[in-house]
């Protein structure tokens, strides 16, 4: 009887000592979020789910040449070029926002890019990241002077691209994504064109080491266009080094902001009217997080 006694005396410390290991078990399994999904904020001409740090503003040049297709006569399509330039700021570890401007086209953008959930493991698990880009761009082409629709309404310059990017670290080598597509245009060229235009992209890298990858970017649209139309398409190299991150492509589209490659690819693999670029970026630290440094 006495022996039944004790035991019913100290169960409730038994208890009370489970539930305090269990506490410090939860608090050693922290939530853990998966980092470097990509090397650089681009794939290759399409934006990944990276963003960078806080407090951290990236610029990006990218640059496109001409057709390969007249071989050496200029030097495959380097005596002329496409360039766009791209500030992009960090605001937190889910907000980032920046500006660009396009020479094909004369496209000046803004651009906001919000990941609405991250990959994470451990306490938290969510097995994908989700990234919201938005942009607006303005097309400021002089038009011909009969042309009275772009100059009496400022609104017929702009065009709105809308993606949600969801993609998924694997391991440490292998990461993929998907990119749905929405661009609405004010203007279009022809009254049987669609102002809106959906389209499905597809997006990865594989790491060759810890400097070099291998990228792929590809999309798909949905829906009849007018324009003459090849799917925008194309195949890259990252190489990283300090704090630039080198990349360079070939691709069917000349142009490098997202209407331009998505909806204007005109090149074709299969005649050559390709063309090589290239992506440059260089990271800047504009704060610091102690009081004391700038």
């Amino acid at each position: 009887m006495k022996q039944f006694l004790l035991l019913f005396l100290f169960l409730p410390l038994f208890s009370q000592e489970e539930d305090l290991l269990d506490l410090l078990n939860d608090e050693e399994i922290k939530t853990e979020f998966v980092q470097a999904s990509f090397k650089g904020t681009r794939v290759v001409n399409a934006q990944s789910i990276e963003i960078p740090k806080p407090k951290i503003l990236q610029f990006m040049i990218q640059h496109r040449f001409g057709s390969i297709e007249n071989g050496f006569y200029d030097l495959f399509g380097t005596d002329y070029a496409s360039i766009r330039y791209d500030l992009h700021y960090g605001y937190s570890d889910k907000i980032s926002f920046g500006a660009g401007r396009s020479s094909y086209n004369k496209i000046y953008d803004i651009f906001f890019k919000t990941k609405l959930l991250r990959q994470s493991y451990g306490k938290l698990s969510i097995p994908i990241t989700v990234v919201l880009y938005n942009s607006l761009g303005i097309n400021s082409q002089k038009k011909a002077e009969n042309d009275r629709a772009i100059d009496e309404n400022f609104a017929n310059r702009l065009l709105y691209v809308n993606q949600i990017i969801i993609g998924r670290k694997f391991n440490r080598k292998l990461s993929l994504q998907i990119l749905p597509t929405y661009i609405h245009r004010n203007l279009v060229e022809n009254r049987d064109d669609n102002h809106g235009l959906v389209s499905f992209g597809f997006a990865g890298r594989y790491k060759l080491s810890n400097r070099v990858s291998l990228n792929v970017d590809y999309f798909l649209p949905f829906g009849e266009r007018i324009d003459p139309y090849n799917n925008g398409t194309a195949f890259g190299i990252d190489y990283e080094t300090g704090g630039h991150v080198f990349q360079i492509m070939i691709s069917n589209s000349q142009g490098p902001y997202e209407y331009t490659f998505i909806e204007k690819a005109s090149g074709n693999f299969n005649s050559s009217t390709l063309y090589l670029g290239f992506n440059i970026s260089r990271a800047f630290t504009l704060g610091s997080n102690k009081k004391e440094e700038w």
